[in-house]
């Protein structure tokens, strides 16, 4: 089975074909027989492709250079909790950037109402993100406690620190 595809450029300038197309022909489809002319120059296609090369282009260019001098800050500086702040700050720019091409993004596909489902969507992910960082926490947090517990017995100090035991009998 053979696939074809067509790629086409239109622009206000170009000359109307003097050859009449088909009504399945690849301008047409989707569209008028008009062409694509009167909103090949809408703002709203422009902005679309300044976001495309923005996060084509420029993002993953500019996070490479944050991420690399924020995870050897404790390498050069020895400092590790500016490490993990620093980190947290990029997590959270990177949380509101996102957030925000969401929404553009909606507001270009469906106006107003586009913009409050990118706007969803987008904090629904973050809640998804969030709850997993969560429930990993809170089971390093248990496994923690336990090998502590675990310390704590071997070295002989549970049942008289927890149980009062010590000041029972002296």
């Amino acid at each position: 089975m053979a696939y074809e595809v067509f790629i086409k450029y239109s622009d206000e300038r170009a000359k109307k074909s003097p050859i009449a197309g088909n009504s399945m022909s690849p301008s047409t489809i989707g569209g008028s027989n008009k062409g694509d002319s009167s909103d090949s120059m809408s703002p709203q296609r422009g902005v679309a492709k300044s976001l495309v090369a923005v996060n084509k282009y420029i993002k993953p260019f500019v996070d490479q250079m944050v991420t690399q001098h924020v995870t050897t800050v404790s390498l050069r500086t020895g400092a590790q909790e500016l490490e993990e702040r620093m980190s947290f700050k990029m997590q959270v720019a990177q949380k509101i950037y996102g957030f925000g091409i969401s929404v553009i993004t909606g507001a270009l596909i469906g106006g107003g109402v586009g913009a409050v489902v990118g706007g969803v969507m987008s904090l629904a992910t973050m809640a998804v993100d969030y709850s997993n960082k969560m429930e990993n926490l809170n089971l390093q947090r248990s496994t923690e406690n336990i090998g502590l517990r675990y310390m704590n017995m071997r070295a002989g100090g549970s049942v008289a620190s927890f149980s009062g035991s010590r000041m029972k009998s002296q």
